[in-house]
């Protein structure tokens, strides 16, 4: 929270009546104002509680400006009559002084809005135990205000996750109408609030348009849909939140669903946004509830055994029938993982965790405890390399990085500027110093062989990818996509381009991973049938076997491959862990999993 200038107890309000209003608890500083809880109390003794919003110190004349827009605002938001948009005064008065004391000759500004008890959109959809039919019911709710807004023809043009209060009965506020406008006046004043205004800008001496609330609400649906995610990028704001809808578990329906008033085109946009809103909800409540577990690694322990690293809402996990020799990092660490790489790095084979959190921080936890690397990532994949190092991939501002971490060396960080990403997917070490890496850019799919070639090579036909896994090979490496619609491709990664291969028998998954091994790579499935495993070919045959550890349905799978030749193949079986390892023999056989936290 940040500092205030003023303290509680100090008391403010007109200057005909300067200590009309006593200040009680500092909220936020937000642009160009300090709001707080205050009490005013009338000239009855009838006490009120309200929000004020106290203008900065500004030069006198303009705040005398900012006066006059505000009485325009609140002329017209009574003339509106609008239900649950939140209709302030104002008044010019001395700043906040201790009651009884002379107030200065400095006049401020505020805003004085009736109290409501509720919190800020953001704040609810974090600690909404609801599930996401109460986060399609709010978002209903904010739809009617900004529709009976449009349908008067004015835009709020500042909807922001602070300007939207929920109370506890899930009951909706709009509120800050300090740049309400009316569609056919020209703007003196244009807005911009980052992650939540649409690629097309304000123009002061332009017309303010419904499109702008539109691409606002449409942030918002999204922050209530993944509370822990960071900032959207407005630029690529429509494909940004279609890969972290897909992949915190939603449907292809209901992700296309929620990025629609993010299109990039104002036009393509919902309008009125209320037959969207109730079309969302329908999706929303026959949605599955999101699993716990959003992503996992397995790798083998000191002893030969798995070793399944989760992480999803609660932070990073362990499980395995060694778990109790591994302690998870001590202190703070991501709150909600997104994506995590594991490994054992130098002599002693350390345990390490690199875990990217829902707002795009890359930690670093090992036996000294957490800490962040880096922020503003998007996705995470690597692996211990042959010089014993963990090196992790990740995109951040637009291009590739690499962080490499072994005990005893400090973390060190590389930014690759001739390698464009905007998120990664897979990597692989192919021969020693020498690493494939699959990376988003602009809609496209892109691998880079990192020191091996100036230009990457493009993987399929453009468009969105849900996930990819990358896997040496005899013949080179290979790459399996799994596209949006759950159909998955297999890529040879060779000299000379080759069509890539439908696997899978046409069944629609969730979930992908490659090992490679003896004769080929191993992949592994999970989807609503279960999970798949695709064995190479053995004995003679000409084709791959595929083997099925469980018919339930699974959402992530995981597989590693140990110094003894032998896999391990991790699942989130129905949000429950599960873990098959191959005998002395090569079999197949489950492994309990010690899932304590």
């Amino acid at each position: 929270m940040s500092e205030s200038r003023w303290v509680p107890g100090l008391r403010f309000g007109p200057e005909f009546d300067p200590e009309q209003y006593e200040l009680l608890e500092f909220h936020h500083r937000g642009g160009e104002a300090e709001v707080w809880r205050a009490v005013r109390t009338g000239h009855s003794g009838l006490k009120e509680l309200v929000a004020a919003k106290i203008m900065l110190e500004r030069d006198p004349s303009e705040v005398r400006r900012w006066l006059g827009r505000w009485d325009d605002v609140s002329h017209n938001a009574h003339r509106l009559g609008i239900t649950d948009l939140v209709v302030p005064s104002f008044l010019l008065g001395p700043s906040p002084h201790r009651p009884g004391s002379p107030p200065g000759s400095g006049l401020l500004g505020y805003q004085i809005s009736p109290w409501v008890e509720g919190v800020p959109l953001h704040t609810w959809a974090r600690a909404n135990r609801g599930g996401l039919p109460a986060a399609a019911d709010v978002l209903v709710r904010l739809c009617r205000i900004v529709d009976d807004l449009h349908r008067k023809r004015w835009v709020h043009r500042d909807i922001s996750p602070a300007n939207v209060l929920v109370d506890a009965d899930g009951r909706v506020k709009l509120i800050d109408l300090t740049f309400l406008a009316p569609l056919d006046h020209t703007l003196t004043v244009a807005v911009f609030t980052p992650g939540h205004v649409p690629p097309e800008a304000e123009q002061v001496g332009g017309f303010p348009a419904v499109a702008k609330d539109l691409f606002a609400v449409g942030t918002l649906a999204r922050g209530l849909l993944l509370p822990e995610h960071g900032r959207l990028d407005h630029r690529s704001a429509a494909d940004q939140a279609r890969r972290e809808l897909s992949a915190a578990g939603f449907g292809e329906e209901l992700a296309q669903w929620a990025c629609e008033p993010l299109h990039h085109d104002p036009a393509r946009r919902p309008a009125p946004l209320g037959p969207w809103a109730a079309r969302g909800r329908e999706l929303l409540r026959t949605q599955r509830a999101l699993p716990r577990t959003s992503c996992l690694t397995v790798l083998p322990d000191t002893a030969g055994r798995p070793l399944v690293v989760s992480g999803g809402a609660a932070g990073v996990a362990f499980a395995g029938p060694g778990r109790a020799a591994h302690e998870l990092p001590s202190g703070r660490g991501p709150d909600a993982v997104a994506d995590l790489v594991a490994g054992r790095a130098g002599r002693r084979a350390e345990l390490a965790v690199f875990a990217e959190d829902r707002a795009g921080t890359l930690w670093v936890g090992n036996a000294a405890g957490w800490w962040e690397a880096a922020r503003g990532v998007s996705g995470v994949a690597g692996a211990v390399n042959g010089s014993g190092e963990l090196v992790v991939w990740t995109a951040r501002a637009g291009a590739l990085h690499s962080f490499r971490w072994a005990p005893g060396v400090t973390l060190t960080g590389q930014e690759l500027p001739r390698c464009p990403a905007e998120r990664v997917l897979a990597a692989v070490e192919e021969r020693a110093g020498s690493w494939s890496v699959l990376v988003e850019q602009r809609g496209r799919l892109l691998c880079w062989r990192v020191g091996a070639q100036d230009h990457p090579e493009q993987l399929g036909a453009p468009g969105a990818v849900r996930g990819a896994a990358l896997a040496r090979s005899s013949a080179g490496p290979q790459a399996a996509v799994l596209r949006p619609d759950g159909s998955v491709q297999l890529h040879r990664l060779t000299e000379a381009p080759a069509a890539p291969s439908e696997i899978g028998e046409a069944e629609s998954f969730l979930g992908v991973a490659m090992a490679g091994h003896r004769g080929g790579p191993t992949i592994a499935l999970a989807g609503a049938g279960g999970v798949r495993v695709r064995l190479p070919a053995a004995n003679g045959a000409r084709h791959p076997r595929w083997w099925r550890p469980t018919l339930r349905p699974a959402t992530r799978v995981a597989l590693s491959l140990g110094e003894d030749w032998r896999l391990s193949l991790a699942a989130v079986v129905e949000d429950e862990l599960q873990c098959w390892q191959e005998d002395a023999a090569y079999r197949w056989q489950p492994v309990a999993l010690d899932q304590d936290r």
